[in-house]
């Protein structure tokens, strides 16, 4: 019964996570569109202020970001609402708030 219990939970959370309906607002910079979609699950890095991600070298750029925020990953959920200018705009403020490992 308690495996059952769980196998229902993570898979809630998991189809939960595949998409979300986050609209930015008409004029949002980078910055509010990652406040309001990214910060729920991405915080700062502890000891480093305003870096959220350590990156290779490869993965520490606007078309990443794009992808994931576009695509999702098996944890992470894609955003289809945020598009266009928006997506480039939270996608450089993503690699500017980035570090490479």
């Amino acid at each position: 019964m308690k495996k059952l219990l769980l196998l229902t939970a993570g898979t809630t959370l998991l189809l939960a996570g595949c998409s979300r309906d986050y609209t930015p607002v008409a004029g949002a910079t980078g910055e509010d569109i990652f406040k309001g979609a990214c910060m729920e699950c991405h915080e700062a890095i502890e000891g480093k202020d305003n870096i959220f991600y350590e990156l290779s070298s490869e993965k520490k750029n606007a078309d990443f970001f794009a992808d994931k925020i576009s695509s999702g990953s098996l944890i992470m959920p894609k955003f289809p609402n945020i598009t266009g200018d928006n997506l480039k705009a939270v996608s450089q403020y993503a690699v500017e708030h980035s570090t490479e490992k």
